[in-house]
């Protein structure tokens, strides 16, 4: 198959999907709506200028988008896949090109239903698409209440490296002191790294040993290295940065519980590569993670931007060595069976060949 992808160029999720299809023998195109880092893949650059990022430059999208159609024919692909519906979903729909296959990883969805406008466009682009595919539950509940139908949806997440993020057996962590745990999420808002920072005051306050590790980069990482100052946590947390995903699997080897504090997502890779790594998860309550974490099973769910909440998860799980073994042995078996990424790419060409087929 010729198949081409359209993102934006620093899209995170991207690569796998073009390192795959490359791998098991496809020809790969990436169309991208703004400057990408170097592929390993015919990739063409339809953007203006250098300075996109998450917030500026956006504005530019809109333009490259006509690139896309003209481009689009001369690669003239067997089917095109479009990621994120607001830029690669729009860009898919002024392409004209059939078939077309838009994803949707979250807040293109969970926050742009909110406006009219979009959710005019949503409508449109999933009205196009030949197909369009959901990363979670909840995202395939909005795309229902947009009017398109349930036969068109398909619930499939990129999943993860089952083999790279390999099981660690490790002695049980809370006869262990310090208690090691560790957050992988961007340092952007929607993250709230501020309730996590204010549920480990409560556990300082209540005599717990613990160590932190922060990974990631992003517009707030400054202000939460301050807010750690202030807070009287810097003998607690260890700031990372950027580390590349090859090396996760022995960081995470390293840590025994994985903290989110997210206000919404899509399903989260970042909980996927913990859980089949076998650290315990606490997580907040959204339908994202609920979906894959039952309360008190096979981890915990603390209420959203409560750090009261959090702490007491933490707490709890001192308090509750049985929960431990179980949920992790449960958690792998989980990750295994739903989201690991080869059988998941298998499944999404099945996808691309029954499309081109029609």
């Amino acid at each position: 198959m010729r198949i081409c992808y359209i993102s934006t160029g620093n899209f995170s999720h991207i690569g796998p999907y073009l390192d795959y299809f490359k791998k098991v023998g496809h020809e790969v195109h990436f169309v991208c709506l703004s400057p990408s880092p170097q592929r390993d893949v015919a990739t063409y650059n339809t953007g203006f200028g250098t300075t996109y990022s998450r917030t500026k430059g956006k504005w530019k999208y809109p333009l490259s988008m006509w690139r896309v159609r003209k481009l689009i024919r001369k690669i003239n692909p067997d089917i095109i896949h479009a990621h994120y519906a607001t830029s690669g979903g729009l860009a898919g729909l002024v392409s004209g090109f059939h078939p077309c296959i838009v994803t949707a990883h979250g807040s293109d969805l969970i926050n742009s239903i909110k406006s009219p406008v979009w959710r005019y466009l949503l409508k449109r682009i999933f009205n196009f698409a030949d197909c369009v595919n959901v990363v979670s539950q909840e995202l395939e509940e909005i795309a229902l209440s947009l009017g398109i139908k349930k036969e068109k949806i398909e619930l499939l997440t990129l999943g993860i490296d089952t083999e790279k993020f390999a099981f660690v057996e490790k002695p049980e962590f809370i006869k262990r002191s310090p208690l090691k745990m560790i957050c992988t999420r961007r340092f952007e808002s929607v993250f709230d790294h501020s309730t996590i920072l204010n549920a480990l005051v409560i556990l300082k306050e209540r005599n717990v040993n613990f160590e932190i590790t922060f990974v990631g980069d992003g517009s707030l990482l400054e202000h939460v290295k301050e807010q750690v100052k202030k807070l009287g946590l810097s003998d607690n947390v260890k700031f990372l940065g950027k580390v590349e995903n090859d090396k996760m699997p022995n960081l995470l080897a390293k840590n025994d519980i994985y903290l989110s504090a997210s206000q919404w997502d899509g399903t989260s890779l970042s909980l996927m590569e913990a859980m089949a790594c076998g650290l315990f998860p606490i997580v907040s309550d959204i339908k994202a993670n609920s979906a894959w974490i039952q309360n008190g099973l096979n981890g915990y769910l603390h209420e959203v931007g409560n750090a009261n909440s959090l702490a007491n998860c933490i707490l709890n799980l001192l308090d509750n060595h049985e929960i431990i073994r179980n949920a992790i042995l449960h958690n792998r078996q989980k990750v295994c069976e739903k989201a690991d990424r080869n059988t998941n790419m298998k499944k999404l060409e099945a996808i691309y060949k029954k499309l081109i087929r029609k």
